[in-house]
C-alpha cells in the first residue's frame, strides 16, 4: 500500500509507554503509513521497543536538540503527504484515531490538525483541567486563533517543506508554526474525535522547566504579550481555587488534591521566569568580549551583486559607539534585486560598494571617550547615516543613539526605525481627530500607519490589492479597500507603497485641498519630482523618510506601552547567512515582514 502519512514520534527514555502507542497505531483502521522515531539519546530499552516496528530510526544528539529540530529531522525523509506527530507516550482512544486526524484534510484551506488531549488517573489535578479547557468537545475551525500541539497532531508535508518548525525555540513550535500557515489563508482544525491520552507524570521541576521554556518561546512568539505581577498573582489564586472546585465535582484522591498549590505555583513560577528571563540576565554574558577586529557583513559590490564579506573594524572615534546588532529589518527596498543600492554620506549619495539595511538593533559593546550616557550592555537603536544594519557589529555616531527600556524585547526595538518615520510623517501631515485618511499599501507601513491613525481616533482606510495583508488589519478595526474606489470622502492620502506611477494617479484623483503624505525611502525625492512636473496639483504634499528626535522617542514609548502591535513584523526571523532567502520571500510576498538574525547570541533579549 502507498503511504500517505509518516507518523513522527520523538524519544527519549520512553519505554514504559512507547510500546503502547506503536501497538495501536498498528490497530489502527486506516493503513496508509510508516513510522519514524527521532531518538534525542535514550539509554533504556526504548530503541528495542522501536526495532519491533519500525526501522526508521533517526539520532539526534541532546546538545542539538529542540523541539523544533527533532521533528525537522523526522519530517524530512519522510514519505507520506501528510506527517502527523505523536508524543511517545500518548495512546490513541480509539482504532479510528489516525483516519479521523487525516480527514480534514480533504478540505485543501486545512493546513494542521490537531485532535483532543485527556488526562489519565495518574495525571495532576492542575494537568486535567487544562486539558479539559484546551481540548473540549467539539470539533471547530480556527482561522486566526493561534494554536495547535504536536503531541497529537498533523500537517500537510508541502507547507512544511516551504516552513519548517523554528529550531531555536524552546517549546511551542506548534503554535508558532500555526500561526505562520494561518497568515498564509491556511487554517487550523481542532478534530475532537481523534483523541489520545496523554500521560504526563512529571515532578514539581519538570512543571517549572516546562512552563519556563514555554514562557521563553510565548515571549519570543508573541513579544507584546503581557504577564505583570497582579497577572501573576490573579491567575495563580483562579487556578487553585478553581482545580479545588473541581475536585469536589468527582472522587479525587487526597493526595492529588493537597499538590494542587504547589503544582500551580511552580507552573506560575516557570512561566513568570521564562517570560521576563530577558529583564534577568546578566549584561555580562552578552558584553563581556574582547573588543571585535572583524565583522561580517552583507556587502553589495554592484547592483546585483552581493556576498557576505569580513572587513575591518576601525577604532571608534571619541563620540562613536560599536553596536553588536541583534536583529535587522529587511525593507521591501532591500529585497529588489535590481535597486540601485547606495549609501548616505555626509556629502549625499555614494556609490558601491555597501552595506544594505536601515533597522536594527543591539546591544553597546564600547564607547569612545566622549560618550557619557550610553554605556556598555545597553539596548539601542537608532538611524543610520552611515553603514547598513546587515553585519555583525556597527558603528554610530552617539547624537543618534536611543536606548532601549529594560522590557522592550530586541526583536520589538528593531522596528522603531518604521513606527518613527510613520510618526514623523503624519505628525507633518497634521491628521486631525475627524479627518477621514486613507492609507495606500497595507505592507509593514502601511500597517504601523494604519495603527497609529486608529488609535489616534482617525477614520481609516487601508488599500491593496493583496487581500492577506489586508486581513492583518481588521484586528485593528480598520477598513479596507481593494481597489482605491474614489478620493472624495478623503481629507488625507498617505502612500506607503512608493511606486511613483500609482502616486501620480493619486495625485491626479485627488481634490486641490487633500493633504497627501509620501512616506518611506525616496519619498522626499519623489516629492520633488512631482513638485516639478505638476506645481498646481500638489500644494500640500508632504514626505517622510526618517523620524525625527521626538518621532524616536515616541515610537519607543509605543512598543514597552504596547500600544503598536507588532507581532506580525517581527514573527519571520530569519540567520543573517539567509539574507537572499529572506529578499525572495520578501520580494514574493511569501510573507509580510523578516527580520535577520545576526547575532545569535542576543536572540532572547
Amino acid at each position: 500500500m502507498k503511504i500517505e502519512t509518516s507518523i513522527v514520534i520523538r524519544t527519549l527514555n520512553e519505554e514504559r509507554h512507547l510500546g503502547k502507542l506503536l501497538e495501536s497505531i498498528q490497530q489502527q483502521t486506516y493503513k496508509a503509513w510508516e513510522i519514524i522515531l527521532v531518538d534525542s539519546g535514550s539509554t533504556d530499552a526504548t530503541l528495542e521497543i522501536a526495532r519491533r516496528h519500525t526501522s526508521n530510526i533517526y539520532h539526534i544528539p541532546q546538545k542539538e536538540f529542540t523541539f523544533g529540530r527533532s521533528l525537522n529531522w523526522g519530517c524530512k525523509p519522510a514519505a507520506g503527504r501528510y506527517l502527523v506527530f505523536a508524543s511517545a507516550h500518548v495512546d490513541p482512544l480509539t482504532n479510528t484515531w489516525l483516519s479521523n486526524m487525516v480527514r480534514p484534510f480533504e478540505d485543501p484551506v486545512t493546513g494542521m490538525v490537531y485532535g483532543r488531549q485527556r488526562g489519565m488517573a495518574t495525571s495532576s489535578v492542575a494537568e486535567e483541567r487544562d486539558l479539559q479547557r484546551l481540548f473540549g468537545p467539539t470539533s471547530k475551525i480556527l482561522i486566526d486563533e493561534a494554536f495547535g500541539n504536536n503531541g497529537n497532531s498533523a500537517i500537510r508535508k508541502d507547507l512544511w517543506i516551504d516552513q519548517p518548525f523554528d529550531e531555536a525555540l524552546t517549546g511551542l513550535e506548534d503554535i508558532d508554526w500555526a500561526r505562520k500557515i494561518q497568515q498564509k489563508g491556511y487554517r487550523v482544525y481542532y478534530a475532537a474525535d481523534a483523541g489520545v491520552y496523554h500521560i504526563h507524570e512529571e515532578s514539581l521541576r519538570q512543571v517549572y522547566r516546562r512552563m519556563f521554556r514555554e514562557g521563553l518561546a510565548y515571549r519570543r512568539i508573541f513579544p507584546g504579550f503581557r504577564f505583570g505581577k497582579i497577572d501573576f498573582v490573579k491567575g495563580l489564586i483562579y487556578n487553585i481555587l478553581g482545580d479545588f472546585l473541581y475536585t469536589t465535582r468527582s472522587t479525587t484522591p487526597l493526595k492529588k488534591v493537597l499538590q494542587i498549590p504547589a503544582t500551580r505555583m511552580a507552573g506560575h513560577l516557570g512561566l513568570w521566569r521564562g517570560l521576563h528571563y530577558h529583564k534577568t540576565l546578566s549584561k555580562e554574558v552578552v558584553v563581556n568580549l574582547p573588543y571585535p577586529q572583524i565583522t561580517a557583513s552583507v556587502v553589495i559590490n554592484e547592483t546585483g551583486q552581493h556576498q557576505i564579506k569580513d572587513t575591518q573594524i576601525t577604532t571608534l572615534g571619541a563620540d562613536e559607539v560599536l553596536v553588536q546588532v541583534a536583529y535587522a529589518g529587511v525593507c521591501h527596498s532591500d529585497a529588489e534585486p535590481t535597486a540601485r543600492y547606495c549609501k548616505v554620506t555626509d556629502n549625499g549619495h555614494s556609490d558601491h560598494p555597501i552595506v544594505p539595511g536601515r533597522e536594527y538593533s543591539g546591544i553597546v559593546v564600547a564607547t569612545g571617550n566622549g560618550v557619557k550616557r550610553i554605556h556598555p550592555g545597553d539596548k539601542v537603536v537608532s538611524q543610520l547615516s552611515r553603514g547598513g544594519s546587515y553585519t555583525h557589529y556597527l558603528k554610530v555616531p552617539k547624537t543618534n543613539l536611543y536606548k532601549l527600556p529594560p522590557g522592550v524585547l530586541l526583536k520589538q526595538g528593531s522596528q522603531a526605525d518604521s513606527i518613527s518615520t510613520c510618526l514623523n510623517g503624519i505628525r507633518r501631515l497634521g491628521v486631525q481627530d475627524r479627518d477621514t485618511t486613507c492609507v495606500i499599501g497595507a505592507g509593514p507601513l502601511g500597517n504601523i500607519c494604519a495603527q497609529i491613525l486608529r488609535r489616534k481616533g482617525s477614520d481609516v482606510m487601508a488599500v491593496d490589492q493583496d487581500e492577506r495583508l489586508l486581513r492583518l488589519l481588521h484586528k485593528y478595526d480598520v477598513n479596507t479597500w481593494q481597489d482605491l474606489e474614489s478620493t472624495d470622502r478623503f481629507n488625507c492620502l498617505i502612500d506607503t507603497t512608493g511606486r511613483q506611477q500609482e502616486v501620480s494617479q493619486l495625485i491626479e484623483r485627488a481634490k486641490p485641498s487633500t493633504k497627501i503624505l509620501l512616506i518611506g525611502p525616496n519619498s522626499k525625492e519623489m516629492m520633488q519630482h512631482f513638485e516639478g512636473v505638476m506645481p498646481n496639483d500638489v500644494r500640500n504634499l508632504y514626505a517622510s523618510e526618517f523620524g525625527e528626535s521626538q518621532d524616536w522617542v515616541e515610537a519607543i514609548h509605543l512598543i514597552q506601552n504596547y500600544a503598536i502591535n507588532l507581532e506580525d513584523h517581527t514573527m519571520n526571523v530569519l540567520p543573517l547567512e539567509d539574507y537572499k532567502t529572506a529578499w525572495k520571500r520578501t520580494r514574493e510576498r511569501e510573507i509580510f515582514k523578516a527580520l535577520l538574525l545576526c547575532s545569535p547570541a542576543l536572540e532572547w533579549f
